[in-house]
């Protein structure tokens, strides 16, 4: 197998994490959860195979990092209490154990939750909902938005004691970091409103929260929806001008594509030909010179070989190996 897909397993160094090849299982709501928010033996386990089968990283599903408010399901992990430490250490050792790096992917739903689970309003950047038909929810202020921001970096803080390699922001799929990303959930006329730096601003925020509490050896990765495709929403070339404002302490982009009403191309319906989204990948790491994952429908291992042999014959500098 590494014969014939010589760049698939190529090692790759991000700082002080070197993954053992470029396979990496993305972020997948799983529903093993309690509803306490705890890992259970079954999902230990379900990720333990995962590394068993010899994947380089895996990053764990989106976790809560402000309960109730940032809930966006009854079975989703939380991150929110030191408490979660324990058992998410156990699933780092059993990763680690298989050979595999292992990051987690904190997040807020912001609009996304609904009310009849976290019991109160949904927040966002505006009153826009995230969806057609969604709840209208409540504009963030610039002193909650500064506590939450400390949210994502206590949990980035916990997360790194609990042995995680990577930590991975979500700013993308109409999430709270999106919902000020997108021009369409964002329609504020503050310093978090309108322009692409002002958009960007609250996860300017977030990210320099999390470099902060984790130090400068562990790596970040932003998920993002880098085509929106959606009417008035994010184009690559507006996705590539707000990541000016955002790219310097992210070490990987993972890029994907969608806001909650062009679901098909955040989850790949399966009709949609292996490796389509390779484009937007290309399209950042060309513009910012780091690695970036193309994710979605690759069930054929030669697309993934052919995707990185493009990738590396013109950017082999970061490479690691």
């Amino acid at each position: 197998m590494k014969v014939n897909f010589p760049h698939v397993f190529r090692p790759i160094t991000l700082r002080s994490m070197t993954v053992r090849n470029r396979v990496v299982m993305m972020p997948m709501g799983s529903d093993f959860a309690g509803h306490d928010g705890e890992l259970s033996d079954e999902h230990i386990r379900y990720y333990e195979l995962r590394a068993r089968g010899g994947t380089g990283l895996i990053i764990v599903e989106n976790i809560c990092v402000k309960y109730p408010e940032g809930s966006n399901g009854t079975t989703q992990l939380r991150i929110d209490k030191d408490s979660y430490i324990p058992r998410l250490f156990n699933l780092t050792e059993a990763c680690h154990r298989q050979g595999a790096c292992i990051g987690i992917q904190l997040n807020h739903a912001g609009a996304s939750a609904m009310s009849s689970r976290i019991g109160m309003q949904p927040v966002s950047a505006s009153t826009l909902p995230s969806k057609p038909g969604g709840e209208t929810p409540r504009p963030l202020s610039r002193e909650e938005l500064e506590a939450i921001a400390k949210d994502y970096g206590i949990g980035a803080k916990r997360a790194v004691n609990a042995g995680f390699d990577l930590i991975e922001i979500h700013a993308g799929h109409s999430y709270l970091i999106s919902q000020f990303l997108s021009p369409t959930m964002n329609d504020r006329t503050d310093e978090f409103g309108g322009s692409a730096k002002n958009r960007s601003r609250f996860c300017r925020m977030v990210i320099d929260q999390v470099r902060a509490a984790i130090g400068p050896h562990v790596p970040i990765s932003l998920r993002l929806s880098v085509d929106e495709l959606v009417a008035g929403g994010n184009t690559i070339e507006d996705c590539l001008e707000y990541l000016e404002y955002l790219q310097d302490e992210v070490d990987l982009f993972d890029t994907s594509a969608g806001l909650n009403p062009t679901i098909q191309y955040q989850i790949d319906a399966n009709y949609l030909e292996d490796g389509w989204r390779a484009y937007m990948a290309k399209a950042v790491r060309d513009r910012f010179h780091k690695p970036t994952i193309a994710i979605g429908n690759i069930r054929d291992p030669q697309v993934a070989e052919d995707i990185l042999a493009r990738g590396m014959r013109t950017l082999s500098d970061w490479a690691g190996g």
